[in-house]
């Protein structure tokens, strides 16, 4: 499946509103698990079954629904009348190939982006979509399949620790996208560490599969440049954005997401020069040994022209050469060529061709 643009063949011809997912089913079933807090008490629960999902719901406490797996058209269309979401939104969160967005609608906040991270061979890079819908009491996220993303925020949770037991659900928006931007930066910086070793290895000994692994990550990086930047418009939205979902106290915190987010631009920028130099700097030493090697073979063959003009004069069957029957001549040929030999290459050493 492309990497850079997803084929929606099966949204072909369907009204907008459809709930038809796109893209490739990561979990067999989809996982649910809810989690209902306050300052003084935490419930935390996985659901079988999703039609009791309000049941679970708490008027005077925050409620998080996290759902792991998008494929099941049912389970969205019945999670999007129990809290009476827009079909458009839901539509969104089955399309896994659906850029980056943020919308309010006028019962709750919709935001999705991409989720990156190395793939089993820790280098190969992928994306994951994950919606948010952030509610007067409620905040709901959609993830293609399980991962260890937001399980910091738990473990705050369960803990008691820090402010996210006594602030709203806006709070733990802020604190989930928080962990998004953050592992941004650990996936940019375990290949940063890659691509500055092979800068070492290329200024030292360029090989050809040097040249492969700067290919690759180049590729890598445009790829993930093409998955977090528009994260941009989303962090800037947040903060301007005048939503009665988002409390004033909450506004600080997701100013200070700006800045993380720009940190990982930047580190993708740098590194994105680097390897255009890394390319440049591995072709010309590679054409600065071919030119070494080049160097040596003309030197080598210049010096040998007049030997071998000598050699074939006195290869020639011809019956009378003057030289041909001198009884020393054999010695004083050779040491002719010797001469010339050193003459030349003391010549080349003057001029500082060698």
């Amino acid at each position: 499946m492309a990497r850079f643009l997803r084929n929606n063949e099966e949204k072909e011809g369907m009204p907008p509103g459809s709930l038809v997912f796109t893209g490739q089913q990561k979990v067999a079933e989809p996982q649910i698990r809810i989690t209902t807090y306050d300052n003084s008490e935490l419930k935390d629960e996985d659901i079988k079954k999703y039609q009791s999902i309000t049941s679970h719901t708490s008027s005077d406490k925050v409620t998080w629904l996290n759902i792991d797996g998008v494929h099941d058209s049912s389970l969205i269309k019945t999670i999007g009348e129990n809290f009476d979401l827009s079909l458009m939104a839901l539509e969104d969160i089955q399309d896994t190939g659906q850029r980056p967005t943020i919308q309010e609608y006028q019962d709750y906040l919709f935001a999705t982006m991409k989720v990156i991270n190395t793939g089993s061979d820790e280098e190969n890079v992928r994306a994951e979509q994950v919606s948010f819908i952030l509610g007067d009491n409620y905040l709901i996220t959609f993830k293609e399949q399980p991962s260890l993303i937001f399980e910091p925020v738990r473990k705050r949770l369960f803990k008691q620790k820090g402010k996210i037991r006594q602030k709203g659900p806006d709070y733990l928006f802020y604190t989930l996208l928080d962990c998004v931007l953050e592992n941004y930066l650990k996936v940019i910086e375990r290949i940063g560490e890659r691509i500055e070793d092979i800068e070492e290895e290329v200024i030292a000994d360029p090989k050809p599969e040097q040249l492969e692994e700067i290919n690759f990550y180049r590729r890598e990086i445009a790829y993930i440049r093409k998955s977090i930047r528009p994260a941009r418009e989303i962090i800037l939205k947040v903060n301007r954005i005048d939503s009665e979902y988002i409390d004033e106290s909450t506004a600080p915190y997701l100013k200070d997401l700006t800045s993380m987010l720009e940190q990982s631009l930047d580190s993708l920028e740098i590194y994105k020069e680097i390897l255009g130099d890394l390319f440049s700097t591995y072709n010309m030493s590679i054409g600065t040994r071919l030119n070494e090697t080049m160097k040596f073979l003309t030197i080598f063959a210049t010096i040998f022209i007049p030997l071998t003009f000598l050699a074939g004069i006195y290869g020639m069957n011809f019956e009378h050469i003057p030289e041909l029957h001198y009884k020393h001549g054999y010695y004083v040929l050779l040491g002719l060529m010797g001469a010339i030999a050193l003459v030349m290459l003391v010549y080349f050493k003057k001029k500082k061709w060698m």
